[in-house]
């Protein structure tokens, strides 16, 4: 649950401005095939980006970095944990459980219509099949069937309308659209503006099918098409209805003549995605410098109080050591460094990068971390323990003692 809130905090963030665009920008304007499309793609775009992770600062280059140091920390999980268990596992129970009903929902709707299918008088046409149903009171389609009523032939002026509107449904594939939505807002059922997103995404689409029904020189015609025919039962959500949506915004948009500034209007989001992608997965490199409120313990190192004399070089001949070489550096590590409590209620583990100056007197200088930031206290720790750290064994170049930058990176890793 932890690592879940951050990412659905951006996805919020994200749709949140995509969608603001999208009602200053775009909303009741003709351009509804762009509307169409940056709808389902500012849809795909909040859930991708959120999950962009790059770097704009490259860590410093070491003359050598030792191999992978694990430090394991064995935690009983249910005698530290047992009193959070439940605090834990109550959000992810309720946020499953509401998915899950909404899902079955979807199910349900789709069973519903299936049966209408089975039981329905069917007629194959060219590129569509018609099915006639006692139940079927209003006119839709659901992927390649048009649900006709009884009580409407298509073969009156008022009916070829309707015949023509649910035919630009079956063509574009606006089924397809809708169960996409209806599946994003399900598992995404925190998020109003993926819910806002789906409501303007069904305006669009009758808004496509209207202007394919409704012929030029009889747009007055269609509209008291629209205003006659209202909606008297309860559709499935998956399926597009002739009447199911605000008849006032649809005749409205009929009317709408192509504004000002359209081009504008639909390229400024190209760099709205660029900032925003820039933003979010952006993680910036934090150099951490810990502060202290009392000294900490250096072994008698007399070097860490007085300033770094001479240049610091990244590549040497004769590398510094610990004393007794990598084995003694991980005896040293796993037997002082302690595992931060709070990384332990969170279980968050992860892999520090310590970069430090091994001095030519070989004690230990300008000790930081980079990459990025993992909290918890790891950084904190990591920094707290190489602080600590006896004399090393200095680095030489051409036989002369020099000062050598150096990465050390600690692995932290929670085992039941």
């Amino acid at each position: 649950m932890n690592a879940l809130l951050p990412y659905a905090i951006k996805v919020l963030v994200c749709s949140g401005i995509l969608y603001a665009y999208y009602a200053l920008a775009l909303k009741n304007n003709p351009f509804h095939r762009w509307n169409r499309g940056f709808i389902l793609l500012a849809v795909i775009a909040s859930l991708l980006i959120p999950a962009l992770q790059f770097s704009v600062q490259a860590a410093p280059a070491a003359a050598n970095e030792m191999n992978m140091i694990i430090v394991v920390a064995y935690v009983n999980h249910t005698v530290q944990q047992a009193g959070a268990s439940i605090t834990s596992w109550l959000p992810i129970t309720l946020y499953g459980l509401v998915a899950l009903i909404l899902l079955v929902d979807i199910a349900r709707n789709w069973v519903l219509i299936k049966r209408l299918v089975r039981s329905g008088e069917k007629t194959q046409r060219n590129g569509y099949r018609m099915i006639t149903h006692p139940q079927v009171k209003s006119t839709f389609s659901f992927f390649g069937d048009i649900f006709w009523s009884d009580e409407t032939t298509p073969d009156t002026p008022q009916g070829r309308q309707m015949l023509k509107h649910e035919l630009e449904h079956v063509r574009a594939r606006h089924t397809a659209d809708k169960l996409f939505m209806q599946l994003v807002c399900a598992v995404c059922w925190f998020n109003p503006f993926f819910h806002l997103f789906k409501k303007e995404l069904v305006m669009v689409h009758e808004f496509l099918a209207d202007r394919a029904a409704a012929e030029e020189e009889a747009k007055e015609d269609y509209a008291r098409t629209l205003l006659q025919i209202t909606l008297q039962t309860r559709l499935p959500l998956l399926t597009n209805s002739f009447s199911q949506s605000p008849v006032k915004r649809r005749i409205l948009m009929l009317f709408t003549q192509n504004t000002n500034y359209t081009l504008m209007k639909k390229i400024i989001i190209f760099p709205i995605v660029l900032l925003l992608g820039f933003a979010i997965g952006c993680q910036q490199e934090l150099d951490l410098n810990i502060k202290k409120d009392k000294p900490v313990s250096t072994s008698g190192n007399p070097s860490a109080k007085k300033a770094l004399e001479g240049d610091v070089l990244t590549f040497v001949s004769d590398p510094p050591s610990y004393p007794g070489g990598e084995d003694a550096l991980m005896r040293y590590l796993s037997s002082n460094i302690h595992y931060p409590k709070e990384a332990q209620d969170l279980n968050i583990a992860g892999t520090i990068f310590v970069n430090f100056v091994v001095d030519k007197d070989g004690y230990i200088q300008n000790v930081k971390t980079v990459g990025n930031r993992i909290g918890a206290g790891l950084e904190e720790e990591s920094l707290r323990v190489v602080n600590e750290m006896p004399k090393w064994n200095p680095g030489r170049q051409d036989g002369e003692a020099v000062n050598v930058a150096f990465n050390l990176p600690i692995r932290f890793v929670l085992q039941d």
